[in-house]
């Protein structure tokens, strides 16, 4: 069976994906990504930094994104590379360290926040319809532009990995021009607000490292699983890191600050108000709403419907047209009109972030360090080793400590679990037994 997702796959389509299957030259996965980052909730968090929901300064927001940018775009590069150079999803990637039910369990922890992230887009979009229409027919109907949000994208969805390649990347384009032309309107219309906004005092304290936290939090669910796409990218080593520097991190940094000076020049929290407060008439914020409409679309496509669906598909064997349908309903009941309230927001970002950090610390030292970037294929796809406890030891005490430090989460967490695991491996004598018994077989599959 082919590895190529369509409306037919199952779980055979986990397979590796071989050299002839990749689909995705170094300019398609830019523009997938460039398309794909334009993430609505990023903008929401830059617009959390500064007052009335932070306490930042606008300098102080500025490096906040930068650093944020720095760890978002190593990440990518870091845990890409098994699904690149093995052709493996990240469920598969995660049986190393988990084994394979506890992979299920894993696998979980990152699909969930997955659902809901749909959801809240969705709602987004809804948003920006419900004002088109208003400003057009003065009528208009949110709960009957959420649901056919769902339908829409699931039927985008439906019909595979290459229906979701051309529509963002066709769309890379008319995104970054909006992109453009907001930033330019916030400038004129919030100039003097922004150039306040410099001299107050901030803060250099928690709410800055919870804001570094927030920031990265938000996409520390697509660089956990982003093996689900970078399989299908050709095995190059440039490939990773251009793949992912140009197309992630810049659009990260972008909507990270139009987030910032939105809030510098507005005040407003709702998205689609601050965005609408600065379009000079209402023939151009109509356009906008439009572009935040196909902006839910390009993210959602590839952020929060592939994951999950391919969690199902290997779980259950479902067809991957059955897996995207089921994603669709669950988003609808998370609630996402509760979650989009600013208190409730960033709360939920740290919360399974605290669990996401040292899921994403494991696999980077599983691979990395326990395992020196060698996998067994055979291992892969076998489930002899139903559960690594030591493992999903590590995940439970991991994302505990990030409750504990829940405003920072994933800065404590990754670093905890990722520790716990390679120590594992290093002085419990089953789990090193294990990785000296790996070595003598001198295994080295796939590179």
């Amino acid at each position: 069976m082919s590895t190529e997702l369509n409306q037919n796959s199952r779980r055979e389509s986990l397979n590796p994906v071989p050299d002839s299957g990749r689909i995705f030259g170094l300019p398609t996965y830019i523009t997938l990504w460039i398309s794909s980052m334009v993430v609505i909730q990023i903008f929401m968090v830059g617009q959390s930094f500064l007052p009335p929901a932070g306490q930042l300064n606008i300098y102080q927001a500025g490096v906040v994104t930068l650093i944020a940018a720095l760890f978002t775009g190593l990440f990518f590069v870091l845990n890409s590379k098994p699904g690149m150079v093995y052709g493996i999803p990240f469920i598969v990637q995660a049986r190393t360290a988990f084994g394979f039910n506890g992979a299920r369990i894993a696998s979980l922890i990152r699909v969930l926040p997955a659902v809901f992230w749909y959801g809240i887009g969705s709602w987004i979009g809804a948003s920006a319809m419900d004002y088109i229409t208003n400003t057009i027919w003065e009528w208009g109907n949110i709960w009957l532009y959420f649901i056919l949000f769902q339908v829409l994208q699931t039927l985008i969805a439906y019909y595979g990995i290459q229906s979701i390649k051309w529509f963002d990347s066709i769309l890379s384009v008319v995104i970054l021009g909006f992109l453009i032309y907001i930033t330019v309107q916030l400038f004129k219309v919030g100039g003097d607000n922004m150039l306040s906004s410099f001299q107050t005092t901030g803060t250099w304290g928690m709410p800055f490292y919870a804001a570094i936290a927030a920031s990265v939090g938000v996409l520390i669910t697509a660089t956990i699983n982003n093996g689900d796409l970078s399989r299908y990218l050709k095995n190059e080593t440039k490939n990773n890191w251009i793949g992912h520097l140009v197309g992630v991190v810049p659009m990260f940094v972008i909507m990270l600050a139009i987030g910032v000076l939105s809030a510098a020049a507005t005040g407003i929290w709702d998205p689609v108000q601050a965005l609408v407060s600065v379009i000079p008439n209402p023939f151009i914020a109509v356009a906008l709403m439009i572009f935040v409409v196909v902006a839910q679309f390009t993210s959602n496509l590839t952020i929060n419907i592939e994951p999950p669906a391919i969690v199902l598909m290997e779980v259950f064997n479902l067809k991957w047209s059955t897996s995207v349908i089921i994603v669709g309903i669950l988003s609808i009941v998370t609630f996402p009109w509760l979650l989009i309230s600013s208190t409730a927001f960033n709360t939920f970002i740290a919360f399974y972030s605290a669990f996401l950090g040292p899921l994403l610390g494991i696999l980077l030292a599983d691979f990395y360090f326990v395992r020196k970037q060698k996998l067994s294929i055979e291992e892969l796809y076998s489930n002899h080793l139903k559960y690594n406890l030591l493992g999903l030891g590590s995940l439970a005490i991991g994302g505990i400590v990030g409750i504990i430090f829940l405003d920072i989460s994933w800065m404590v967490s990754l670093p905890v679990g990722g520790f716990l695991y390679w120590a594992g491996y290093q002085f419990l004598p089953a789990y090193k037994n294990k990785i000296t018994e790996l070595q003598q077989q001198n295994i080295n599959i796939g590179g």
